[in-house]
C-alpha cells in the first residue's frame, strides 16, 4: 500500500522520533511511504535515513487552518494514489482530515495524553493502553483505535554487558525538563550519599534544567559522584547502558517514555514512577520497581533495594529483557502496523 507518514510542529522530541521509526517500520513490511514535513525539518532528518520504500515531501504548513496546505495536501494524495494516512500531530491530522477523499482513512498516531486535537481522525494507534481507554472514552468507542507502543531496536546478545557493580552505578536519561523528574532523582542521591552509600551516577541529556540540576548536585556535595555528559546519540547508547546497573525513570506526567523500552532492550533493572501510561509497560516486582512521582524518599529505598540485592536487579532486567522482545520490538510493532492499517483501510472501503 501507498502510506502517507506525516507530523506537523516537533520536529526534536520523541514525538519526531516516533515518525521517522513509523516510516521505517511500514517501509520494512513492504509499504512505500511518503513522509510529509515542513521543510524546516529536513535539517532534523538523520543523514542514513532515505533508503527504499520511503520518500521526503515537504509542504508548507502555516497551522490548523491552512487551507492552502490543505489544497496542496490533496493533490499530493491524489497523485501519489495514496491508500491511508498516519497523522502524528494535531495539526497534520487536521489539515490531512480535510484533503483526504473518504476512501482515505486518517489515523491519529497518538503520542500524547492531549487527544483534543486528533478526535477529527478515523482511526487512532495508541501507544498505551491507558491512551486507548482514553480515546474510547472521547469517541464512545465509534472509532477503531489499537494499542501500538513505541518500537524499540533489540540489540543482539552479544553486544549487552553486565556491570561489575563496583561502584554501584545509576544512570537517568532524558530531556533536562522539569516534567522528567530529574531533580527528584538528584534529591534521593542525596539521602544515599548521606547514609555513605557507595554510588556513581549519569544524567545524560539536555535541556533548561541542567544548569539547575547542576546546581543542586553541587549543593549537595554530589560533584564527584554525578555526571552530566550532555546528549547521548544512537551510537552512544551501547556505552552509556552497559555502564549502569539500575535504570530509573522518573517522569511525573508522559504517555510512554522511550527510556523504559530501552532499559529493558539492554537488560538492565529499571525502577519506575506509577504514573499513568507508563506505569502499563512495567509491573512491580516483576519488571521493574515502582514507586510514587515526586517521592525522593521512596525512590532512594528502592536504589537502596536494588544495591543489596544484585538478584533481583538480574531478575528484573531479565525479565525487562524478554518483554522488550516479545512486546516491543521493532519487529513485532512493525507487524502491528502492518495489520491494523489494512484493517482500517479494508473498513474505510467498506464504508
Amino acid at each position: 500500500m501507498n502510506i502517507l507518514n506525516a507530523v506537523y510542529g516537533d520536529s526534536s522530541g520523541g514525538r519526531w522520533g516516533a515518525t521517522l521509526k513509523t516510516a521505517l517500520l511500514l517501509a520494512g513490511t513492504g509499504h512505500e511511504v511518503t513522509l510529509l514535513i515542513d521543510p524546516r525539518d529536513l535539517q532534523n532528518l538523520p543523514p542514513d535515513f532515505v533508503r527504499p520504500g520511503i520518500e521526503v515531501v515537504t509542504l508548507r504548513n502555516s497551522g490548523h487552518y491552512d487551507l492552502i496546505a490543505s489544497w496542496k495536501a490533496r493533490c499530493l494524495i491524489r497523485e501519489r494514489n495514496i491508500d491511508a494516512i498516519v497523522a502524528h500531530s494535531g495539526r497534520a491530522i487536521h489539515m490531512l482530515r480535510r484533503a483526504a477523499p473518504k476512501r482515505v482513512p486518517v489515523i491519529a498516531f497518538n503520542h500524547s495524553h492531549n487527544i483534543k486535537r486528533t478526535l477529527k481522525a478515523d482511526a487512532f494507534f495508541c501507544i498505551t493502553p491507558y491512551m486507548k481507554r482514553i480515546v474510547d472514552v472521547a469517541t464512545s468507542g465509534k472509532k477503531p483505535s489499537f494499542v501500538i507502543s513505541n518500537a524499540v531496536s533489540v540489540p543482539l546478545e552479544s553486544a549487552l554487558q553486565e556491570h561489575s557493580g563496583e561502584p554501584f552505578t545509576i544512570g537517568a536519561i532524558g530531556r533536562l525538563v522539569p516534567v522528567k523528574g530529574f531533580h527528584h532523582l538528584v534529591a534521593a542521591l542525596g539521602l544515599l550519599a548521606s547514609e555513605g552509600l557507595d554510588f556513581r551516577a549519569t544524567i545524560a541529556g539536555e535541556g533548561e534544567e541542567r544548569a539547575a540540576l547542576e546546581r543542586q548536585v553541587e549543593e549537595l556535595g554530589l560533584r564527584d559522584r554525578v555526571a552530566f555528559p550532555g546528549w547521548v546519540g544512537p551510537d552512544q547508547k551501547g556505552a552509556f547502558f552497559n555502564g549502569l546497573d539500575v535504570v530509573c525513570f522518573t517522569s511525573d506526567g508522559e504517555a510512554q517514555g522511550i527510556t523504559i523500552l530501552e532499559s529493558f532492550a539492554w537488560r538492565k533493572a529499571l525502577i519506575g514512577t506509577d504514573v499513568d501510561g507508563p506505569s502499563s509497560c512495567y509491573v512491580d516486582g516483576e519488571t521493574a520497581l515502582v514507586v510514587p512521582a515526586r517521592d525522593p524518599v521512596a525512590l532512594a529505598g528502592a536504589l537502596r533495594r536494588l544495591y543489596e540485592d544484585p538478584a533481583l536487579r538480574r531478575r528484573l532486567a531479565e525479565n525487562g529483557r524478554r518483554q522488550a522482545t516479545e512486546c516491543y520490538s521493532d519487529e513485532v510493532i512493525a507487524g502491528l502496523l502492518d495489520e491494523s492499517v489494512r484493517q482500517v483501510v479494508a473498513m474505510a472501503r467498506e464504508g
